[in-house]
């Protein structure tokens, strides 16, 4: 006879097969049916039932050979506890890295693996659709904000205001890092077309400038009082470094972090402020693995542990920051299913994609 618990814990009617978006010839991507992945030691499988579009999947797909599974951002239901503490058919939503293997990653599918440790509980009053949007933006914010920046955290917020500055606040990287500015307790400045200065005021920005005003780095330097020492720029292009670094304090310098690769641009940085101090990160060294990506990003390691550490503390937290409402998730815009993917990437190559993240309905 099986014991409750085991059967509760055996994998949920998983079949063999299953719909993937993989890459294929001529940097595209096609549906296909692939096989089910299986989970190893550490792992759960996961059925997917809503995905997120991010930047990083129409990048990687143009930049992968055939064969790997497109996507990061999910949520679902947990299909295949495999030993782990979650129960199956309990809803959890986090992200991979997208086209990798070693191990096959990707959760443009009906079905993924991911680490037991690196997913969370979706609150009863989140959507699937709505829970989708989180994961990977607002991992990003928090390595670079309290990891590299060394912000303070919520739970030990700062006691004296200071001034934070998220460049490219309507992002989906920048409302998160705006709504956790807030929290930190910092005085945010936040940058974003005039279009969007409510949105952001809504999410606890304290001031907004206009990112296309030729002066708007000299507008911060007004509203921080020449005091700013903590910046986050979410765009990290087109000369944006340089003009965060004007924004800076200078007297004191300070300390900026892109979500770009910064190359070239750190001798720029200080040639216009000789103290400050930038660097990239990138949030893949969650996974505590060996990333190619060493050359151009900061911060890339053989083996990263404490980055993987601090996602998963957070994955502890963020369930109750979601139910009580001190984290809201990106607006989310439904497309369709799996076969609307490509749909959104070109919506999001041409422009038309500002202030929202656009989702996916996977299961039936």
């Amino acid at each position: 006879m099986v014991s409750e618990s085991v059967a509760k814990n055996a994998p949920t009617n998983v079949p063999n097969k299953m719909k993937a978006l993989i890459s294929v010839e001529g940097k595209t991507a096609e549906i296909k049916e692939t096989d089910v992945p299986k989970p190893e030691e550490g792992e759960i499988l996961v059925k997917i039932h809503y995905v997120a579009q991010n930047p990083t999947d129409w990048k990687a797909m143009a930049g992968v050979p055939p064969g790997r599974i497109i996507g990061c951002d999910f949520a679902g239901e947990v299909a295949d506890t495999n030993g782990s503490h979650w129960r199956n058919g309990q809803r959890v939503s986090g992200f991979v890295q997208g086209t990798a293997v070693e191990p096959t990653r990707g959760v443009f599918a009906e079905y993924a693996v991911v680490e037991a440790s690196l997913v969370y509980a979706i609150p009863d009053s989140i959507s699937y659709a709505d829970a989708s949007v989180v994961p990977l933006p607002i991992a990003t914010a928090i390595q670079a904000m309290f990891q590299r920046l060394a912000m303070p955290e919520p739970s030990k917020a700062a006691k004296s205001s200071f001034p934070f500055l998220v460049n490219g606040g309507t992002s989906s990287v920048g409302l998160y890092a705006v709504q956790l500015g807030k929290l930190s307790g910092a005085f945010v400045i936040a940058t974003g077309s005039k279009k969007n200065h409510e949105t952001l005021k809504s999410l606890g920005a304290d001031a907004v400038v206009d990112y296309n005003d030729a002066d708007w780095p000299e507008q911060v330097r007004k509203l921080s009082h020449d005091n700013l020492e903590h910046a986050m720029d979410c765009i990290a292009e087109k000369g944006t470094p340089e003009s965060v670094a004007k924004a800076l304090s200078p007297t004191k310098g300070g300390h900026i972090v892109t979500i770009l690769p910064i190359g070239a641009v750190r001798e720029a940085v200080t040639s216009v402020n000789s103290k400050a101090k930038i660097e990239s990160t990138i949030v893949y060294t969650v996974f505590d693995r060996a990333l190619p990506y060493g050359k151009i990003f900061d911060n890339v390691k053989e083996k990263t542990p404490e980055d993987k550490a601090v996602w998963e503390k957070w994955c502890s937290l963020l369930p109750e920051l979601l139910q009580r409402g001190k984290v809201k998730p990106n607006k989310a815009r439904e497309m369709g299913g799996i076969d609307d993917i490509l749909k959104g990437f070109k919506e999001q190559q041409e422009g038309k994609v500002s202030a929202e993240k656009l989702v996916y309905k996977i299961a039936a």
